[in-house]
């Protein structure tokens, strides 16, 4: 039974009560029309903002275990809502033109949809509280006795460091490559250009990520993550030089996450992760914001670099938030889309999936998609990202630009907002479901890993890409192949021991 403190109800009716009558009155300004739409943003703004107060609020009374909804929240907020922020505080008076909406109503739509989906992640979350309340609780009560216990774990952790040792070899020659394509042509030219890699580097390179996955999983001590970690960190060091920001930021709030949920597991007098350490991976983490920024304008040519540090962090919020743009664009642009086929924009990662699978592609004669940005493959792709952009500014795609997707985006483009809901439940009852992660086997572990990298960037990607990412049959084939390789080591190392232990027959009977 879960029991809900007095003070934490009269808390969250205050602050959802507060959200709720701002929303109201929104939509009622709304209904008056006329200059009165731009009042009903402003009105819905605060709305917005006082659901993020009351939702964190709430997260924040039980932050190790709503630790993973709280990133998202974060996140949720940087990605969607940043240059919100920046324009509103700063450039009020330019909201149409900053957001890039065609006028005040389809800004307050664009609004409702962000400020729907948080709700609708949110409740669902709250809503799948007795679910997982069984293994929530022994994580209470039991800390490290509620771990799943399993006798392979040793060997299958030793394996997982074998193969990522072998396969950062590829997987960094990758990385390095790409690397350097970016120095020679540009950031932007990167996505418009093919890069060859020889088949079998290619092949032994997937195994670097899931590796590193499956080792955390089985949860190691100190001294055994020391070198692992290292070599993983090489990886999301390199990963800034291509370019790409959200590589480096998304493992590290998965690393954050995973080492939050393994103090979890400490009683209170053992935890590590105390108010003096969040407090300095505040203060790096606004360094990092920093140094992000700075990359950033580095790959676009800027010549002005040299800003404080006020300035980078507004900065750096109003780059990260542009993904508002998407859903604004999406509004504006919702009467061109075909009604009769939006909905594959949603499911396009599953596309991507069987055209690209050797064993799907081969089965039903499919081609492989390779995603560049011209012309030719626009016209044809149910990427949601590339259509959009191109339908909005033809020559800023085929010039390497774009506008990126969203989750809330693709719902709503594909069914409305009763996909929007639909969507951000199923967002809200799997971060849930993180709550409780560490309580399960190895492999639902590995899978909640790489999933949670997915999660907090989904504000940004694709909604199901996460579903491809996690689940596909390369990494299927890797656990299996490792739990039959420990479970084949252990049956032999047990074969010898026995040997060992019984006495041969002819001594025993000399003795007789």
């Amino acid at each position: 039974m879960i029991k809900v403190k007095s003070e934490d109800l009269l808390r969250d009716t205050i602050l959802f009560g507060i959200t709720i009558l701002l929303m109201l009155a929104a939509n009622f300004l709304t209904v008056l029309g006329g200059d009165f739409w731009k009042t009903a943003v402003d009105v819905l703004f605060f709305a917005i903002i006082s659901l993020n107060i009351a939702i964190a609020a709430s997260l924040i009374r039980n932050v190790r275990r709503d630790f993973a909804l709280l990133i998202f929240l974060l996140t949720y907020n940087v990605l969607l809502m940043g240059r919100v922020y920046t324009s509103w505080f700063g450039y009020h008076h330019k909201l149409l033109l900053l957001l890039e909406a065609d006028d005040f109503s389809k800004l307050f739509q664009s609004l409702q949809l962000v400020a729907l989906s948080l709700f609708c992640v949110y409740f669902a979350y709250r809503l799948a509280g007795p679910i997982f309340h069984k293994r929530e609780s022994a994580i209470e009560k039991l800390h490290t006795k509620a771990v799943y216990k399993d006798h392979l774990l040793p060997l299958i952790r030793r394996l997982s460091t074998i193969v990522l040792y072998i396969s950062s070899v590829p997987f960094l020659y990758i990385l390095f490559k790409t690397a350097l394509d970016v120095v020679r042509h540009g950031y932007l030219q990167s996505f418009t250009n093919t890069s060859d890699v020889p088949s079998i580097i290619s092949r032994l390179s997937m195994f670097f990520v899931p590796a590193f996955a499956v080792f955390l999983a089985t949860l190691p001590n100190k001294k055994q993550m020391k070198l692992p970690l290292a070599v993983y960190s090489v990886y999301m060091l390199a990963s800034l030089f291509t370019g790409r920001r959200n590589t480096i930021v998304c493992e590290a709030l998965m690393l954050t996450f995973y080492f939050v949920m393994r103090d979890s597991l400490l009683e209170k007098g053992k935890r590590v992760i105390k108010k003096r350490m969040v407090a300095y991976v505040g203060v790096f983490g606004i360094i990092a914001m920093y140094f992000l920024q700075m990359l950033a304008l580095v790959r676009s040519g800027a010549e002005d670099t040299h800003r404080g540090l006020g300035e980078m962090l507004v900065s750096f919020i109003d780059s990260q938030g542009a993904s508002f743009r998407v859903i604004v664009q999406t509004v504006n642009h919702i009467q061109s889309f075909n009604p009769s086929t939006t909905y594959l924009y949603l499911f396009y990662p599953f596309e991507l999936f069987v055209h690209n699978n050797v064993v799907t592609r081969t089965l039903f004669g499919f081609t492989p998609i390779i995603e560049v940005q011209n012309s030719e493959f626009v016209q044809t792709t149910h990427n949601f990202g590339h259509a959009l952009t191109y339908m909005v500014d033809p020559d800023r795609y085929l010039s390497g630009g774009g506008f990126g997707t969203s989750y809330v985006a693709e719902a709503y483009v594909a069914y409305g907002i009763l996909g929007v809901i639909f969507v951000s439940a199923m967002i809200g009852l799997i971060f849930r479901f993180f709550a409780s992660l560490l309580t399960h086997n190895w492999v639902v572990i590995t899978c909640g890993l790489l999933a949670v990298k997915s999660f907090v960037y989904i504000p940004r990607n694709f909604a199901f890409l996460w579903v491809t990412d996690v689940f596909n049959i390369t990494y299927i084939c890797f656990y299996a192949a490792i739990y039959l390789a420990a479970l084949f080591i252990a049956k032999g190392t047990h074969v010898r021991r026995t040997h060992r232990d019984v006495p041969d027959p002819l001594v025993l009977e000399e003795r007789i």
